[in-house]
């Protein structure tokens, strides 16, 4: 994967030290600007952020004034939207984290809330372990404890789920879609989800 950075201000890195403490300061600051990802060539997604700092001996970007990214598939297209009040890059994974309020809407109409959710770079997947509300075009509405998806929320599963419908729904239909663990593990797996279960 390669990062480019655009309109960045770089300072020289500086450490202060105060009753043994290790004050970092960061090596690299941009405002509104872009980070890009991409792997083997292929664009994967673009970073947008108010303010950034980025901090060379943890390999670690900070966003702080809001995290805008857009998501592509593996042919290019755009696949999905994710806002969020900040977040962080990984360098060494090359992982993003939006962290606070975090939306993510995909071109076919789903969206999903949580308060936290990694793009997890080596699978390929968004990942939360948080709660997270999941709402359809339909207007269904799942909740769970954990989620996990590619980037357009089509092919997800979700952990510990419960929700509401505004259509009838063949519940037996739908129970075989569950997993056969434990009622604390139980997983759902579905390309378009319309399940209720507590």
């Amino acid at each position: 994967m390669c990062l480019s950075l655009n309109r960045c201000n770089i300072n020289s890195e500086k450490t202060v030290s105060t009753e043994n403490k290790v004050e970092e300061y960061p090596s690299q600051e941009g405002w509104n600007s872009k980070i890009f990802l991409s792997k083997s060539g292929r664009l994967q997604a673009v970073v947008h952020y108010g303010h950034m700092k980025k901090f060379d001996k943890r390999k670690i970007y900070f966003f702080d004034e809001g995290v805008e990214v857009d998501f592509y598939d593996i042919d290019g297209n755009h696949s999905s939207h994710l806002i969020s009040e900040g977040g962080e890059y990984h360098e060494a994974t090359e992982d993003v984290i939006g962290k606070g309020n975090v939306v993510v809407v995909s071109d076919s109409g789903l969206t999903l809330n949580t308060e936290e959710l990694r793009w997890d770079n080596r699978l390929e997947k968004i990942i939360s372990d948080t709660l997270i509300m999941l709402t359809t075009p339909e207007h269904d509405t799942l909740y769970g404890m954990g989620f996990e998806s590619n980037a357009d929320l089509s092919h997800r599963i979700i952990r510990r789920p419960w929700g509401a419908s505004e259509r009838k729904i063949d519940l037996d239909k739908i129970e075989e879609s569950f997993s056969k663990t434990s009622p604390a593990d139980t997983v759902l797996k579905q390309d378009s989800t319309e399940v209720i279960k507590k």
